[in-house]
């Protein structure tokens, strides 16, 4: 069975407990790569990005404090509970449960049963060669010369940061410039910014409503070349994930 089916067939056929509204299976960049979302309310897009969010501030919080990695996050409301939790290098899963029935039934066991069905996710990542290439990747490849690469939220958390040193406050400050360019040019969002150093230059551009992507130059180089390099890396990142979009 072709992957992507056979991950669609996994998740459709779990979400079939009823207590399950959705699940979905994001990237670490905060790309959705396969969902089933059976509550209309939720903004898919959103979840995945938050969902990618959470899991990587979680890791670097218990990570500086405990040394550990993180196992699986839950976040409550009245209604809902969402189980959070790494499916492997690359991968983020995430469950939206009926906090009532999961209540009544046993919150712990549904706990068990997403871990459990992040295993076979797992499996089917490993055999099928997943994530697919993705953004970073494609940045990589098409500005070797690149010395920092980031990938983060508009809120200035970190997704993909590389190296991975000050993370949380360069993202901070990355996301800051954002919003101070974006009301200078009086605009919701600004398209991209450029600082200038003596020699080299960072770029930030926008990738979608949610994320920022943010890149460092040691040297100087024809602004209109990298952009439009960094536009097709983005573009390229959307074609290897546009199949899954569709997914409800």
């Amino acid at each position: 069975m072709d992957p992507d089916d056979e991950l669609s067939q996994l998740l459709e056929e779990i979400v079939r407990d009823e207590v399950i509204k959705g699940i979905i299976l994001i990237s670490k960049e905060g790309k959705s790569e396969s969902m089933v979302i059976l509550e209309e309310k939720v903004n898919k897009s959103k979840l995945a990005a938050a969902s990618a969010t959470l899991l990587s501030i979680s890791s670097q919080i218990i990570g500086k404090l405990l040394e550990q990695t993180p196992d699986y996050v839950l976040s409550f409301s009245p209604n809902n509970l969402v189980i959070t939790l790494p499916v492997n290098t690359g991968m983020v899963l995430s469950a939206l449960i009926d906090r009532e029935k999961a209540e009544s039934r046993g919150v712990e066991n549904y706990i068990i049963k997403i871990k459990n069905f992040s295993h076979k996710v797992a499996e089917v990542i490993e055999l099928s060669g997943y994530p697919k290439k993705g953004l970073f990747m494609n940045v990589k490849s098409a500005i070797p010369e690149a010395k920092a690469i980031a990938i983060l939220t508009k809120e200035g958390v970190p997704l993909i940061f590389h190296p991975a040193e000050e993370a949380i406050t360069l993202s901070g400050m990355i996301s800051a410039i954002h919003m101070i360019s974006s009301s200078m040019v009086s605009d919701e969002n600004s398209e991209f910014s450029i600082i200038f150093g003596r020699e080299g230059m960072i770029i930030t551009l926008q990738i979608d409503n949610d994320r920022l992507l943010s890149v460092a130059l040691p040297k100087k180089m024809k602004i209109k070349d990298i952009i439009k390099k960094l536009k097709e890396a983005i573009k390229e990142s959307e074609k290897q994930d546009s199949h899954l979009e569709g997914s409800t």
